[in-house]
């Protein structure tokens, strides 16, 4: 008897085995973006006070971000070779404009204005603004259909207010961390209003590229090459800013430090591992499923620098993180409460033909 006719015939013997490991099997399908999401802020975060410690040495931001971009692509390219190589479909030359304007959201604008940013304002100010990410995101997504506001109903009105609660969280752990918090909140300074248009526009340009994620998986369902070639445009257009801008060659020269480790592990994992999940999340979840995690990545570098730098956290940033956990808590349970509800519509169409369940 063949391994196949053995394998039905096991099948056939033992529907409670099927119908548990279908069971288990949708639950890691459902866990899977929770934990991805996570672990993609880990590495977000921990390359987040990496980056600050080496840009306070003097490395020049944005060529340390074409370094790690070159580092991103190298390490995606093979990937997305072979694994993909069966399913990818042909670059028309309309892809090539869509994954174009992707790079200049998500990785040129993004990124370089980030660090450009630096130059102008505080670090602890740029978290702030950058914690506008979700509100921004939620504006994009439901203008774009992508996500229903729906506040006639509970599930409509949890998700708005988790999006608040957890970016006022966001906002309230940064002001406690801070000595003086009118200085951050009332400059007048000319250099200091750039640095927060910098910001802004940086980050509402990535609001932007998340929103385009999932309908660009949808006509192009290739991740890794989407990012791969993400990160090819993001190089050139970040060369010809240099290049216009400030052209050093001082500036391409790399230390054998902490400097040349962060631009190849950081090119890894938060710019090749983090992005592709971001990208796969946004397809499976949609952008607001992606954009809401972001305050946790500020909570998440707190403890990082606590834990590394030896920072501390006061009552009122106690309190914030609290705000950030639960208003991602409340955001997620009511996408629960929506995805369960699309479940169930989906049951009411296909029940006369499915068999029932009583396991899962």
């Amino acid at each position: 008897m063949g391994i196949s006719q053995y394998w039905q015939i096991e099948r056939r013997d033992h529907p409670i085995k099927m119908e548990l490991s279908d069971c288990l099997k949708r639950n890691a399908d459902t866990m899977a973006p929770f934990l991805l999401m996570f672990l993609a802020e880990i590495i977000a975060a921990i390359n987040s006070v990496v980056s600050k410690v080496v840009f306070t040495s003097g490395t020049d931001p944005i060529v340390f971000n074409v370094y790690q971009f070159i580092v991103s692509l190298l390490f995606l390219a093979p990937f997305a070779f072979f694994l993909e190589r069966k399913s990818r479909p042909p670059l028309t030359f309309s892809i090539l404009c869509w994954l174009f304007l992707q790079a200049l959201l998500g990785a040129t604008l993004f990124m370089n204005l980030y660090a450009a940013s630096l130059n102008y304002i505080s670090s602890t100010s740029q978290s702030a603004m950058i914690n506008l990410f979700p509100a921004f995101t939620y504006v994009l997504s439901v203008a774009s259909r992508q996500e229903q506001a729906e506040l006639n109903q509970l599930r409509g009105i949890g998700k708005l207010l988790g999006t608040i609660v957890s970016v006022s969280g966001a906002f309230t752990l940064i002001l406690c961390r801070r000595k003086s918090v009118t200085s951050m909140i009332f400059a007048s300074d000319f250099s200091q209003d750039v640095g927060y248009a910098m910001i802004v526009f940086g980050t509402l340009s990535f609001s932007a590229w998340i929103v385009l994620q999932k309908p660009m998986m949808e006509r192009y369902p290739a991740g890794l090459s989407i990012t791969a070639i993400m990160y090819l445009f993001g190089t050139l257009q970040t060369c010809l800013i240099v290049v216009f801008t400030s052209y050093e060659a001082s500036k391409w020269k790399l230390n054998w430090d902490l400097e040349l480790l962060n631009i190849v592990i950081g090119g890894i994992l938060n710019g090749g591992v983090a992005m592709f999940i971001f990208t796969w999340c946004a397809k499976k979840r949609g952008p607001l499923f992606v954009a809401v995690f972001s305050p946790l990545n500020l909570l998440l570098t707190a403890v990082i620098e606590m834990v590394i730098l030896g920072t501390t956290m006061n009552f009122g940033g106690l309190f914030g993180a609290v705000m950030i956990v639960g208003g991602l808590y409340l955001f997620l349970w009511s996408k629960s409460k929506e995805e369960t509800k699309d479940a169930e519509a989906d049951d009411e169409i296909f029940s006369p033909f499915l068999p029932q369940s009583t396991y899962c």
